[in-house]
């Protein structure tokens, strides 16, 4: 009986060895062999495809271009404002002179009859804004922001810092088409009339919308697109509009009278923080940091110095 068991136990640990030795010899053999397999798999695409490794597409540049400018641009943008009567009181106080206006506009190609209709009776049509009409809109803003009475002209800096000089700005001694000086028409008619509550949210948007012509905000409109600004703004306010649908249309104007600046802060948005143009917050952008002059040339740089900058056609200067 004790023998049985001794010859038994004898089995068991050759068994034991046995399958220890063999799996020894399995390990190895797979270490040595699957890189092996994994190199040869590599080099025969034909014989595991799924093992092959895909090439990463290279984007291109002058594509990806195109759609973030088209994307910053649309081509055309309703502001969702309508001049109302604001264009008629202007030609009965004087501060737009129908003659040297439409004169202007002869030497540009003429005005159409219903842009001249709103020089005579009011609209409710609402203001469409795109790449061929942004300068008009632009003249036709820019002397309501100097020449009607608003807190922002009285109380900011050019009504008091600068009281003695105020016709002495691009915003003032540059508008030429009214019947009196743009300085003697400063803060002086009552054209679009606010409340103390409208003055209020007038003040404190301008104070947050800037240009990147200069480092001014809307709140020292000392020239042509600040004091435009500064119109759209009080139409908006008056018209009952929200304050983050105004950003929002206020971005699109900035984005039209500056194109360059605009097409490049885009590419930066999605390039530099994958934020495309249209999930960015308007009021971020307008604010200093962004499209003030100081804050754009900032981003300039950056991606000059990277070789990201776009080129667009557009945009005018600071005057008529």
């Amino acid at each position: 009986m004790k023998t049985k068991k001794a010859i038994n136990s004898i089995k068991s640990r050759k068994s034991y060895f046995l399958g220890l030795a063999t799996g020894l010899l399995l390990a190895i053999l797979i270490l040595k062999l699957v890189p092996l397999f994994i190199v040869k798999s590599q080099t025969i695409s034909y014989t595991l495809p799924f093992l092959k490794k895909q090439p990463t597409p290279t984007p291109d540049p002058a594509k990806l271009q195109e759609e973030i400018t088209k994307s910053v641009f649309p081509d055309n943008v309703n502001l969702k404002v309508s001049y109302g009567d604001v264009l008629v009181k202007m030609v009965q106080y004087g501060a737009i002179d129908k003659d040297k206006f439409f004169k202007l506009y002869e030497g540009r190609g003429g005005l159409t009859e219903v842009e001249k209709g709103l020089f005579d009776s009011a609209s409710d049509e609402p203001i469409i804004v795109n790449q061929q009409n942004a300068n008009l809109i632009l003249n036709l803003l820019w002397p309501l922001g100097i020449a009607n009475k608003t807190n922002v002209l009285s109380e900011g800096p050019m009504g008091t810092q600068y009281k003695n000089e105020v016709g002495n700005f691009a915003s003032t001694g540059g508008w030429t088409l009214g019947r009196e000086t743009g300085g003697n028409l400063f803060n002086k008619y009552p054209i679009l009339p606010l409340t103390a509550d409208e003055e209020k949210i007038v003040t404190e948007i301008a104070q947050n919308i800037y240009r990147p012509c200069c480092g001014n905000s809307t709140y020292f409109p000392d020239c042509n697109h600040g004091a435009a600004m500064l119109g759209f703004i009080e139409i908006a306010v008056k018209q009952g509009m929200s304050k983050e649908e105004i950003y929002k249309k206020a971005l699109a104007l900035n984005t039209y009278w500056f194109p360059q600046t605009y097409a490049e802060l885009g590419t930066y948005f999605k390039q530099k923080k994958n934020i495309s143009w249209d999930k960015v917050d308007p009021k971020l952008v307008l604010g200093i940091d962004y499209s003030s002059g100081q804050g754009y040339r900032t981003i300039n740089k950056e991606l000059q110095s990277e070789g990201l900058l776009p080129k667009v056609e557009g945009g005018g200067g600071c005057g008529v």
